[in-house]
C-alpha cells in the first residue's frame, strides 16, 4: 500500500523504494562498469543513493523527469568525487583512531551473542577474502564476479555489458571457481 501525501502524490520514502527498487541493478551494472576498483563500488552506490534520497527530502521529485538517468548523473560525479578523495585521504584507520568509548561500543557489539555466529563470521570472512583475492588478482574476473554473484545477472547479459565474448566470461567465471576452491581448500 503505498503512502501518499496530501497531493495525492507519493511519499519521498515510498517514491525513494520505488526508484531503488527499479534502478539498483542498471546502476549498479552502470558503477561496476565505470569503477577502477570493484571492491569500492558498494560505497560509491551507497553514496548515490544517499544524495538521491537527501535530494528528494530537501526538493521533492516533481522535477525528475527520469529517476534512472538522473541517478546515472550522480553516479558520473560520485565516482569521479570518490575516487578523487581517496587519493587526497589515503590513510589508513586503525583501532588506535578510534577513542575508549567507541572501542567499548565496537567490542560491546563483537561479544552479543548469536546464533552461529562464529559460523556466520568465518562465512562472510572467507567470501570476502575470495572476492577479494580475485579482484586484486584480475580485475575484469573481479567485474565478472561481482555482476554474476551480486546483481544476479546472467553470463549473456554481463558479456554484452563487459563487451567480451560470451565463452570468455564462462572460462574466466568456471576456471577461477576452481582456482579458489583448490586455494581455500572447498
Amino acid at each position: 500500500m503505498k503512502r501518499l501525501n496530501r497531493k495525492g502524490e507519493a511519499s519521498p520514502e515510498t517514491y525513494f523504494n520505488t526508484v531503488y527498487d527499479s534502478t539498483v541493478k542498471s546502476l549498479t551494472r552502470f558503477v561496476i562498469s565505470k569503477c577502477g576498483n570493484i571492491l569500492d563500488a558498494e560505497d560509491i552506490l551507497q553514496n548515490i543513493y544517499a544524495r538521491f534520497y537527501q535530494r528528494i527530502i530537501k526538493k521533492g521529485y516533481d522535477d525528475i523527469e527520469n529517476a534512472e538517468a538522473f541517478l546515472i548523473s550522480i553516479a558520473k560525479f560520485e565516482c569521479k568525487s570518490y575516487y578523487s578523495a581517496q587519493k587526497r585521504h589515503s590513510v589508513t584507520e586503525s583501532f588506535s583512531d578510534y577513542t575508549d568509548e567507541q572501542m567499548v561500543m565496537i567490542e560491546n557489539e563483537m561479544s552479543k551473542t548469536q546464533k552461529n555466529f562464529e559460523d556466520i563470521l568465518c562465512d562472510e570472512l572467507l567470501a570476502r577474502e575470495i572476492f577479494e583475492d580475485i579482484a586484486n588478482t584480475d580485475e575484469l574476473t573481479g567485474k565478472i564476479f561481482y555482476l554474476y554473484f551480486v546483481c544476479d545477472m546472467k553470463l549473456a547479459d554481463i558479456a554484452v555489458e563487459l563487451d567480451m565474448n560470451l565463452s570468455a566470461v564462462k572460462n574466466k567465471l568456471y576456471r577461477t571457481i576452481e582456482r579458489q576452491k583448490k586455494k581455500f581448500k572447498l
